[in-house]
């Protein structure tokens, strides 16, 4: 969204002009001018009338409906500039339609007349953005089925864990690798299940409030801390083990703990990176 945007302050004075010379095409004085709108401007989502005191005197015209609740709603927020005959609103989330828009307020003899423009679809009229609509449909669907799968895993992997726990302490009793292992286990099904709430959260739920970037170093970040955490405790398990039963093994676990701290210190450069940038 944040993209969208950006094209189209980039090329919002191409867009504008060709919207005002299209609309002085379109016949106002006639009895279909609502359908004569939607016929000139596929872009167009919905269109209303205002009295000169700027409240809605008309229903909400869709493409192929009309609403008639938004009737006396005071619509003068929209200006910055009140004395211009035609205005283009900045670009703004829709509570009508939930789609990024922009609004055109054109003065006519009894009042206003407002037009809301969808941006993808001006842009798209434009070629500056190709539509990729089955595409993103696909990819969004894929990356649900993914992350809802990473979900029922981690939540699978957590009770896992609790039953393993249970088991240990049914049959032998309290021990270390009651304790640990079910401790990895659940470390695990947090890592996982936060790596596929944010997937879903960036790639399936609509208007986000993070951007895709921080979104991709905030995975990989929370991501890390949870598989080095896990690591961290199987050191630790590791060593426990030896201490218990044969000490010839000291140096695999010096090897083990040598390579965590390795990875912990450029997971910290990551972070510190990442934090600048």
């Amino acid at each position: 969204m944040h993209d969208l945007v950006q094209m189209y302050e980039q090329s919002k004075d191409l867009v504008q002009e060709f919207i005002v010379s299209s609309l002085r095409q379109v016949k106002l004085t006639h009895d279909q001018y609502v359908k004569e709108f939607f016929d000139v401007f596929p872009s167009l989502e919905l269109l209303y009338e205002s009295d000169v005191n700027f409240v809605q005197n008309s229903e909400n015209y869709y493409r192929n409906r009309s609403d008639m609740n938004p009737i006396g709603i005071d619509r003068s927020y929209i200006f910055n500039d009140k004395s211009k005959d035609i205005f283009f609103s900045q670009p703004y989330i829709s509570t009508a339609t939930g789609k990024l828009c922009i609004t055109l307020v054109y003065k006519t003899e009894s009042g206003y007349l407002f037009l809301d423009f969808r941006v993808r679809a001006l842009l798209e009229r434009f070629d500056l953005i190709v539509s990729r609509q089955g595409f993103q449909r696909l990819n969004r669907y894929a990356y649900g089925f993914i992350g809802g799968g990473l979900l029922f895993l981690s939540l699978f992997v957590v009770f896992y864990g609790f039953f393993d726990f249970g088991d240990r302490v049914f049959k032998t009793g309290i021990s270390m690798d009651a304790v640990f292992k079910p401790i990895i286990a659940l470390t695990l099904g947090l890592a996982v299940y936060d790596l596929g709430k944010t997937i879903l959260d960036q790639e399936v739920l609509p208007k986000t409030q993070y951007a895709k970037k921080d979104l991709k170093i905030k995975t990989l970040l929370n991501f890390s801390i949870s598989i080095i955490i896990a690591l961290l405790i199987e050191a630790l398990l590791v060593v426990f083990k030896i201490s218990i039963h044969d000490y010839k093994d000291l140096p695999y676990a010096a090897v083990f703990i040598i390579s965590l701290a390795i990875l912990l210190a450029v997971f910290s450069l990551i972070h510190k990176n990442s934090q600048k940038q």
